[in-house]
This record gives C-alpha cells, structure tokens and sequence, in this order.
C-alpha cells in the first residue's frame, strides 16, 4: 500500500472513531475529529507527535468505556487508537502535506527583471 493510502486509511478511521466518540462523549470526539484534522496539515514529525497524544485520547476513552460498558465509546476509542498509532509508526514513510499551488510553468519575468535589463543597457522588448 502506497504512503498516499496509508494515509487515507488512517485519517478515515480516526474520523469514524471521532465521530462515534462525538457520539459517546462529545468532548472526547471533539478532541479527536480536531486532532485528526490537525494531524493531516502537519508535517511527519509533529504529525507523529499529535498521534502519541491522540492515542492518549484513545486510552482515556477506552477506559470510560470499560467503565460505562458503553460499546460506542469502546469502538470509537479502537478505532481511534489504531489509527493514531499507525500514524506513530508509519508517518515518517508518509509523504508530507501538499502546501499552496502545484508547480506550474514557468513565469516570465518580473518587473525587477526588467529593470534590471534596462539598468544594464539591454533592451527587454527585443
């Protein structure tokens, strides 16, 4: 599987789990769907970091879940903690986020360029 797919594997199953928490426990799936969010605009490091916190999450919601034997809570909280500690070990193999615009071609020149022509004697028209 491609890094591409990890990836939206990953992110698809920490929002399933932060929905199904948002569901349970509104706090917990608010920290969660955020978290997830967050996690696919940052780069591998930090993104690797915000994981060890969602698994957190994770832990904390599966404990309230063992004590409220609430299954959606338990589920989310799986789900949740899979997904996050994938991210742990995979997101250094990820590729890192897309920022601003594709590379396009390239753009004629700028108006410095063009003063700095007529500076040096050349003609930029010709």
């Amino acid at each position: 599987m491609t890094g591409r797919h990890e990836v939206g594997w990953a992110l698809g199953a920490a929002v399933l789990g932060g929905v199904l928490l948002l569901v349970a426990e509104p706090g917990l799936g608010f920290v969660a769907l955020a978290g997830t969010g967050a996690a696919a605009l940052l780069s591998p490091r930090a993104r690797r970091l915000l994981a060890l916190v969602l698994v957190l999450v994770g832990v904390a919601a599966g404990a309230l879940a063992a004590s409220r034997s609430d299954p959606l809570l338990g589920t989310g909280s799986l789900l949740l903690m899979a997904a996050a500690g994938a991210a742990v070990v995979r997101s250094s193999r990820w590729p890192p986020p897309r920022r601003g615009e594709e590379p396009g071609p390239p753009r004629g020149p700028s108006d410095r360029d063009t003063w700095e022509a007529l500076d040096r004697g050349e003609d930029p028209t010709a």
